[in-house]
């Protein structure tokens, strides 16, 4: 199970985050965020979602089986594969447990996900944040600066241990 309640237990085969920035409207579910998922399915799941995507009943427009799940950016793939598996195939709600996105894949997209305290941040996804091996100074958002802080100490922590010489940041 996820720390701090995140929603594992019994039948559990999948944790995830939606991504409602990504759902253009008009869908029967949001994509999934493809930047966190923990997925352990039963072989009989794995059969099925493999079934599913070797079917090949994706349409242009409509997502998965004409069912309006996936008729978004990455909706042929887990974004779109995962919401329709999980609430058109196999519905009975107790698979697949969706987490709260700003503690488990936090990208700094909302206010509520900026407004997360750090220390209860468990998975970062840097994506509006960038990279912080890119090396941007520039951060719109204070919580993407912590962030980024924070990922530089765990790197440094990393290279000490492995005896590494740390290198240079960024401006």
């Amino acid at each position: 199970a996820l720390r701090r309640g995140g929603g594992g237990g019994e039948g559990v085969e999948l944790l995830f985050t939606y991504d409602y920035g990504m759902d253009g409207g008009g869908t029967a579910a949001p994509p999934a965020q493809g930047g966190f998922l923990a997925l352990r399915p039963s072989a009989a799941a794995f059969a099925a979602l493999c079934a599913v995507v070797r079917g090949g009943d994706f349409r242009k427009g409509q997502g998965w089986a004409g069912s309006l799940i996936g008729p978004y950016w990455g909706g042929m793939t887990i974004q779109g594969l995962v919401p329709y598996y999980y609430l058109r195939v196999e519905p009975t709600g107790r698979a697949a447990r969706e987490v709260d996105r700003c503690i488990y894949n936090n990208m700094a997209d909302n206010a509520r996900c900026r407004a997360t305290p750090l220390a209860d941040i468990a998975n970062v996804h840097f994506t509006v944040c960038h990279k912080p091996w890119i090396c941007l100074a520039h951060h719109e958002y204070d919580l993407c600066s912590r962030l980024h802080d924070r990922w530089f100490a765990l790197r440094a922590r990393l290279e000490r241990r492995l005896g590494l010489p740390p290198p240079p940041r960024g401006p």
